[in-house]
């Protein structure tokens, strides 16, 4: 089992989308039983994958003892794919979660890892684009972190933040990926070998590039896969997740 979560402090990054289409192809293309977890307050994840929305989100694991993961816990119309959903009450949650002891927040984090550990081939997390103890205890129970990068000179520059934090924890930055790509645009192609110099081998080599194609898909409910697999943007998320597949093991 390897549990990935997707951060940026940075919002407009295109992470939910790319949670939805790498979580698709992991289970329903290569047959893996995959874990959404849906820990940001605006529930975009949990809107487009879930069966039925729960009254009880995820929040609630990590504040309160007593609450199990499974309350949050749905299917979705995908045979390999499930999802602990989240509620606005996650927007909340990280103020919440840091007056409790040291002692609680340990054993809460435990019970949300404990759940997914011999469950799923893949646990996803779609975390909020917040910097906070919330998301950093949250990154610190995973195997890895993967970072989606919109080109531009601060979004390159916030990556360094974003790392520190990672390595704060102690958790591995798998890498960063880079989403929204404009090939036309002689800036994007500048900022991308700026991105690499700095980065070396921890920039996928796949690059999404923007598309309507992917926005569409994401209106129509589905993955862009589903939707137009013949087509480039959807077979770049293929390329992606097989190099995930091979820099996670």
């Amino acid at each position: 089992m390897k549990s990935i979560a997707f951060f940026n402090n940075k919002g407009g990054v295109s992470k939910t989308s790319s949670v939805l289409n790498i979580a698709y192809i992991l289970g329903e293309v290569y047959k893996n039983k995959v874990l959404v977890v849906d820990c940001d307050g605006q529930q975009n994840a949990s809107r487009f994958l879930a069966d039925e929305l729960t009254e009880v989100g995820v929040e609630k694991t990590l504040i309160n003892a007593a609450v199990s993961p499974r309350e949050a816990l749905s299917t979705t119309r995908y045979e390999h794919i499930d999802v602990l959903t989240s509620t606005t009450d996650m927007n909340r949650c990280a103020e919440q979660f840091q007056s409790l002891s040291e002692a609680e927040r340990e054993k809460n984090l435990s019970k949300l890892s404990g759940f997914w550990s011999d469950q799923y081939d893949y646990v996803l997390l779609d975390l909020p684009p917040a910097l906070n103890s919330l998301t950093e205890q949250l990154i610190g129970i995973t195997d890895g972190v993967i970072v989606p990068v919109e080109l531009g000179s601060f979004a390159i520059q916030g990556i360094a933040k974003v790392t520190e934090t990672i390595n704060r924890v102690g958790a591995a930055f798998i890498g960063c990926f880079i989403s929204k790509y404009d090939k036309k645009n002689k800036a994007d192609e500048e900022l991308k070998k700026l991105l690499e110099n700095n980065l070396g081998n921890k920039v996928f080599s796949t690059v999404i590039p923007y598309s309507n194609i992917i926005r569409n898909s994401i209106n129509y409910k589905m993955t862009a896969y589903e939707y137009m697999h013949w087509l480039g943007p959807a077979k770049k998320y293929v390329e992606l997740t097989e190099e995930i597949i091979r820099k996670v093991g």
